[in-house]
Order: C-alpha cells, then structure tokens, then sequence
C-alpha cells in the first residue's frame, strides 16, 4: 500500500459513521413520513456542503409530491479523467414502519464519510455522491428503486458517461455465528455460513469494477472479508440480487456493483420496526469505508 493511500485511509472515523447515523435514524418511509423525509435530506444536504463541495437537488416528482436525489461532486486531479466519472450512491429512505439504522442509514454513513476525505483528497477522475430517494416500495405503485432509476435515465439521456457505479446497500449488520448467513435458493456459489463478510454483487459489464474492489480491500482492509459474486444475465433470474439501486445503472448499462451485508439473508430485523443502531457493527461500517475511501484514492477505477 502506498503511503498516501494509507494516510487517506487512516482519516476514516468510526465516530463520524456513528453520528451521520445517529442523525438519519428513524422513520423516513416516502409517503408515509413525508415531511420526516424531507428533514433528513435536509440534513444529507448540509452535511455535503459542510465538506465544501457542489452540491445539487434532483426533482423527482411522485404522485403531486417533490422528491429529492442529492447530488454532490468533487472534481477529478486529471484533466484527462473529465470525460467520464465515478459514482458512490445510496438510498436515504426507509421500509414503512422501520427506523432503517442498516436499509440503509449504514450505507448512507458511509457515502457521507468517503465524501468527506475525497473533498480533501481528490481521486484522478471526478466523483459523483448520490443519496437516492424512493428506493423503497411505495403503496400507489409496484415499481421501486424510483430515484435512482429517475437519476439513471436522465444521465443516458443527457449522455453522462460513468466508469464506474458503487452502491452502498446496508453494510452494518454482522454475525459471526454459524448458519446465520443464507443466500438465494437460485445462486450457485460458495458463500460462507457465517455473517461477516461484504458482499460484492456485478454482472458482466462491473466485473472488472468487482475485482478491483476486491484486491483494494485486500490490500487496503484485510480484515474485511469480502464475497465477490458475479450474477449471470444482470440478475434476470435471480431478482434478489436486484433489489437495490444498482439495478437501475444496470437498466441503462451502466457498469454498477452493490456493496451490501446481504440484508434479508442476514440481518433479522430487516425491514422491521427493530433495525436499530445498536445491532450494527460499527467497526465493520469502518471497514467498508476504509475499502471504498482506499479504492477512491488509488486512482485504479
């Protein structure tokens, strides 16, 4: 590991993690906490702009009421890196009924802490900061993921090109004891029974993107067990490993992976009124910061 990576990385704070969720805890479904929603991408809003960086509101108009993805971009150190640019996204609202601690204010922690240090340490192409609204079903539609696919295809349309796509979708939750970890009836890889690993989902196209996140944690974090996996025909049939916003870059193909602690194969309190703070790994969030900050600022994307 090069010095300046390691000096990067050494600025991870698991008491910033903490408290970015601490402050996005609590009930925020889209509809049904509307206003409770919009104070919490208030607050998503002002973090960003307190780190210095450009940040922008993205209308997403949903049955007469205004949504908001939130926007912020750091510009890349090399003038011939502008063409295209990075992506580190995650959603900010939670399951009707749940305080959302890891779906998703645990990857939302994250994203807020990695835009932190690369506001101060700039990788060689520009970053995009996506925190997408709406990701959650909602009760007038069957469709989700509604922001970050309202996101996704206006960036096709306006012929924005991103290398690279990195979801952050609940990273908190651990558990180290045997049989705690299952997978989809249809995936056909060897996963490990226990709980403590970061799960790397890819299709053909962010393959490459999985495997340098892979050996970037290696070198970077090694004691963060990482799962790489690769689903075939862009999860068509396995829907489980579409049930976040990379689905959506992946629709307008997009090279996406998810980063995620696998939620409903794992984490017992997912989608429920118990997904609180105080049963996530706060060290293991720290890691998956460390991973993304550690391959943001090796320049390899």
């Amino acid at each position: 590991m090069s010095a300046s990576v390691r000096a990067v990385i050494s600025e991870v704070s698991t008491e910033n993690i903490r408290s970015y969720l601490d402050n996005l805890e609590g009930p925020r479904h889209a509809w049904h906490d509307y206003d409770l929603l919009v104070q919490k991408a208030k607050y998503i809003e002002e973090t960003l702009r307190s780190f210095g960086l450009s940040v922008r509101m993205q209308e997403v108009p949903f049955h007469g009421r205004a949504f908001h993805n939130i926007v912020a971009s750091v510009d890349g150190s090399n003038p011939e890196s502008e063409e295209d640019c990075i992506l580190l996204g995650a959603h900010y609202d939670a399951a009707w009924g749940s305080p959302g601690a890891d779906d998703n204010a645990s990857g939302v922690a994250v994203l807020l802490e990695a835009a932190r240090i690369m506001g101060k340490h700039r990788s060689k192409a520009p970053i995009q900061f996506a925190a997408f609204t709406l990701e959650e079903p909602q009760p007038q539609t069957i469709h989700f993921l509604i922001g970050s696919d309202h996101f996704a295809k206006q960036a096709r349309d306006s012929g924005t090109e991103f290398r690279s796509v990195i979801i952050l979708e609940s990273v908190g939750y651990t558990d180290d004891a045997e049989g705690s970890q299952s997978v989809p009836l249809t995936v056909r890889a060897s996963v490990p029974e226990r709980g403590n690993f970061l799960g790397i989902i890819a299709n053909k196209k962010s393959e490459s993107i999985m495997d340098l996140f892979t050996s970037a944690a290696g070198e970077y974090v090694p004691e963060l067990p990482v799962v790489p996996y690769r689903v075939p025909l862009s999860g068509r049939f396995i829907p489980e490993t579409r049930f976040s916003d990379h689905a959506s870059f992946w629709n307008q193909n997009y090279p996406a992976v998810m980063l995620t602690d696998t939620a409903m194969f794992r984490n017992p309190h997912y989608h429920t009124s118990h997904d609180r703070s105080g049963t996530l790994d706060f060290s293991f969030m720290t890691n998956v910061a460390k991973a993304v900050v550690g391959l943001l600022s090796s320049g390899r994307l």
